[in-house]
């Protein structure tokens, strides 16, 4: 793969990702470190950026690694805590030992990040494929008595019982019904030693969403939209609420007469008119999610931020898989800053 042409796309500013590193490996780490030693400031930002990508931190070297650990050290003081955005799981402990979080997860290489450079990580690696998903987790610092951990342990990802072969639909529910029972023991086993235990999960491309509370050892609440018979126990934060499963009881043909226009758009703005007006005057109560239940029983990612008590700092650390098949791989936008044209950057 040619990196300099990578490093020249990325630092034109044109789009490029880790997708587009497929092709790169070992290999290609000489060449970008040449780029780091004699390109120019900007080209010298981007080679770093995907010395990272390929190689996870070690292939920074000991100048960049120990520059990097000192910027993170250094922000982590003014750290201030902001909203994440496609968060999609994650496990919440009421704890402040955050060895002890890593040692329940099986983690190791631990290393500190801010809140936005942890989420970052975290968004970007988990839509890669492979090893990618499960070869690293983020650990967020204590917020407000809470400490969240995004991904799986190794283990849990590849659970006896799991069919590789995903062709089928009927090999897909069956993988969906392991994943399941390992999230109920997973979260089981945290809450003997934890106390408390919560899991959520909200899906960013469809309606799917599930969460698992457990206590001192004993389940107590399990849902998943798509599995409602499967339901255990209910929770006093749920009343009011419809569970996302049930319909809404609206009038039958309550929206028959709405008019087709060309603009599809039109249409969309009626229906959504009377679903809220026809809510609102019979008095139907809103759908919760997992979100809705995170926010009233611990610590819900999506609204974090300056209001959020935060203790210790986040860390970014290997799972089983990361330490047997490397770093998932990526690319950071923090890593390509660019400086302006009349100084050098702060990196260099």
């Amino acid at each position: 793969m040619d990196m300099r042409a990578a490093a020249e796309t990325l630092a034109a500013g044109e789009h490029f990702d880790s997708w587009d590193l497929d092709e790169a490996g070992p290999e290609e780490l000489a060449e970008l470190r040449e780029i780091r030693r004699a390109g120019n400031p900007v080209l010298r930002n981007a080679a770093r950026a995907l010395l990272f990508a390929v190689g996870g931190p070690d292939a920074l070297g000991e100048y960049d690694l120990a520059l990097v650990r000192r910027l993170i050290r250094g922000k982590l003081a003014d750290d201030v805590p902001v909203p994440m955005e496609f968060c999609e799981l994650w496990y919440a402990v009421p704890t402040t030992d955050q060895a002890a979080v890593l040692d329940a997860f099986g983690l190791s290489d631990a290393e500190p990040v801010t809140m936005s450079l942890g989420t970052e990580i975290w968004s970007r690696h988990y839509s890669g494929l492979g090893h990618q998903r499960c070869a690293q987790v983020y650990v967020s610092p204590v917020l407000d008595g809470w400490t969240l951990v995004f991904g799986n342990a190794s283990q849990d990802q590849h659970p006896p019982g799991i069919v590789e072969e995903r062709d089928l639909y009927a090999n897909v529910r069956a993988n969906e019904a392991v994943w399941r029972r390992v999230t109920r023991e997973r979260c089981v086993e945290l809450s003997r030693r934890f106390g408390t235990a919560h899991f959520y999960f909200t899906s960013h491309g469809d309606a799917s969403t599930s969460w698992c509370i457990a206590e001192k050892g004993e389940l107590v609440r399990f849902y998943d939209v798509s599995v409602p018979e499967e339901a255990v126990g209910e929770l006093a934060a749920e009343a009011g609420y419809l569970l996302p499963h049930e319909e809404v009881p609206l009038p039958e043909g309550w929206a028959d007469d709405i008019e087709h226009t060309e603009d599809p758009r039109d249409w969309q703005r009626e229906w959504f008119r009377r679903y809220r007006l026809l809510k609102t005057e019979l008095g139907i109560p809103d759908h919760c999610d997992a979100e809705t239940l995170a926010e009233a029983l611990s610590v819900f990612p999506g609204k974090i931020g300056p209001h959020t008590h935060v203790e210790g700092n986040g860390v970014i650390a290997l799972t089983r898989c990361g330490r047997e098949y490397g770093h998932p791989r990526t690319l950071l936008t923090g890593l390509t800053y660019t400086p302006p044209p009349e100084r050098p950057s702060i990196f260099d």
